[in-house]
């Protein structure tokens, strides 16, 4: 990695720190919401459960199904994803552009607005993966109210399925909900800001040459982006200078993602600026490695028990006795393979 690619890596792997401390932001304002929306849940299933006849159990069902969906419904206007696409574009073409010393073209405003108003994940739009998740805490809450009475227990018993007991260590089913919630929102930042980067670097194709994957070095990383880490392409996608993993659209590739695509820019000296390109170094949980460092070389700086845990025992002896590459733990449409599958290999 040259002087240049060294310096995008670490402003664009800064970024994504920055980043992930707006979605936290935003997980605070999901939270707000999904607190609200638990105690009037709650406050209904006091004031609606003191008889547990069939009408007056289903009139509750029925009133917190629209208590949930007016949630649900709710939050999806809280995010401003159109102002994170120009600021994702603007980010893009200071830290990218204005040091090459050139000019940026910027994506329009209509575009930026189409990409942040039909955000897929997963090849599903973000409002659909919403309306899921609002569905399936109705289900689930409608479930737990129905089990408790059939079993005769107390509202409080009740209430404990649905909001659960940090003191008795029950976790009920708003915990899992806003589990959920938090990963949608983290998603939802990764894939707008995702988009409206990769829209910027086509609109400047004659300066931008590829796109690289950098993905964080360190033991909370998936067996996704460990394969993809150092990946490159064309700026149509298209595997270049080893890589046989397909694009599919970058990052995030996963729930949680964390990683990021980088530019390829022209060097210096492609640019016609006299200037020599070094190697230089980047963060890692091993602190400065060099920039060119792949997953499999830091991996063998740690001990096997490392691996182990990183890849799964089986996976990490077949890396370590050399039957497959970290590449080889994505199959040819860059998913996962199983342990079988690749002792098939």
């Amino acid at each position: 990695m040259n002087t240049t690619d060294l310096h995008f890596a670490d402003k664009y792997l800064h970024h994504q720190i920055n980043l992930m401390r707006f979605t936290a932001g935003e997980q605070k304002k999901v939270l707000a919401m999904l607190t609200t929306m638990e105690k009037e849940l709650k406050v209904k299933l006091h004031g609606d459960l003191t008889d547990f006849g069939r009408a007056r159990v289903n009139k509750l069902l029925r009133e917190s199904a629209e208590v949930i969906k007016k949630a649900y419904s709710g939050i999806q206007t809280e995010f401003d994803f159109v102002g994170l696409a120009k600021a994702e574009t603007k980010y893009v073409a200071n830290t990218t552009f204005f040091r090459l010393g050139v000019d940026a073209s910027l994506p329009t405003e209509a575009v930026l607005k189409a990409l942040a108003s039909d955000v897929l994940i997963e090849g599903g739009p973000s409002a659909k993966w919403w309306a899921k998740q609002s569905d399936d805490l109705a289900f689930k809450f409608a479930n737990q109210v129905r089990q408790g009475v059939a079993q005769n227990e107390t509202i409080q018993q009740i209430v404990r399925r649905v909001i659960g007991s940090k003191r008795l260590g029950v976790p009920g089913i708003m915990e899992t909900s806003k589990r959920e919630a938090f990963a949608l929102v983290h998603t939802s930042v990764m894939q707008v800001s995702n988009d409206a980067k990769l829209e910027t670097f086509r609109e400047n194709s004659d300066i931008v040459k590829g796109l690289r994957q950098l993905s964080t070095f360190d033991s909370h990383t998936t067996k996704i982006c460990i394969a993809y880490s150092g990946a490159e392409w064309n700026i149509d996608g298209d595997p270049i200078n080893g890589t046989t993993l397909p694009f599919e659209g970058g990052c995030p590739r996963h729930w949680g993602c964390r990683s990021t695509i980088v530019p390829i820019t022209l060097t210096y000296r492609e640019l016609g600026i006299d200037i020599d390109e070094t190697k230089g170094t980047r963060a890692s949980d091993m602190g400065q490695i060099e920039s060119d460092t792949t997953f499999s070389e830091f991996l063998k700086r740690h001990d096997d028990n490392y691996a182990d845990d990183l890849l799964g025992p089986g996976r990490a002896k077949l890396w370590r006795e050399g039957k497959i590459t970290l590449t080889d733990l994505m199959g040819q449409h860059g998913r996962p393979l199983t342990l079988s599958q690749l002792n098939a290999k």
